[in-house]
């Protein structure tokens, strides 16, 4: 009976399909962080929660809008009542931050630290927003 060789046989792993969650790590922190990460995700959210935050964050610090600053948008209808992040994502990091270890927020921190700032760079404060809101949420963006 002839046999693979060994070239072949590393070369055919076997095939598993993807799971939604599958590889949607948060970039930049540590293995340990990216434990207590799941662990939050396992009991509050969804596998890839985090994952999928940062990476909503990220399109709006860097998405769409003019290069230098983020202007209201007065064209629409009904501004006040319309979504302004189109979901809140930010919330969802900061409920990461409050749900973590210490050591796991200070490496999450970090890795939202720069996108922030390029936020706070690129918006608005919002004189009307409520003094009780986050800070992400006293900017003005456009819808």
């Amino acid at each position: 009976m002839a046999r693979k060789a060994p070239s072949q046989v590393r070369s055919d792993p076997p095939h598993r399909t993807p799971r939604e969650g599958d590889r949607a790590v948060v970039p930049g922190v540590s293995a340990r962080t990216l434990v207590e990460i799941a662990r939050v995700e396992r009991h509050r959210y969804e596998p890839g929660a985090a994952y999928r935050a940062l990476s909503a964050w990220r399109g709006v610090v860097y998405g769409r809008g003019p290069s230098w600053i983020i202007y209201p948008s007065w064209d629409e209808d009904y501004p006040c009542c319309q979504p302004v992040w189109g979901g809140d994502h930010r919330g969802t990091l900061e409920a990461f931050c409050l749900s973590l270890p210490r050591r796991a927020v200070r490496e999450l921190r970090a890795v939202l630290a720069p996108l922030d700032a390029r936020f706070l760079a690129r918006t608005l404060p919002d004189p009307y927003a409520p003094p009780g809101d986050p800070w992400w949420r006293r900017r003005l963006e456009r819808a």
